[in-house]
């Protein structure tokens, strides 16, 4: 079974949310900048 787009989309959505409460708590974690950008890159490629 595989995803649609929408779908897709709105698992990135949810998991930046995600990353962006952990990046707040932790803002000084490079890891989790970069996983940011990663999963930021793929939300807009999708489009």
């Amino acid at each position: 079974m595989s995803m649609t787009n929408k779908q897709f989309q709105g698992f990135i959505r949810l998991a930046l949310e995600l990353i962006e409460k952990a990046v707040n708590k932790t803002p000084d974690n490079e890891e989790l900048l970069k996983l940011r950008d990663i999963f930021q890159l793929m939300l807009e490629d999708g489009n």
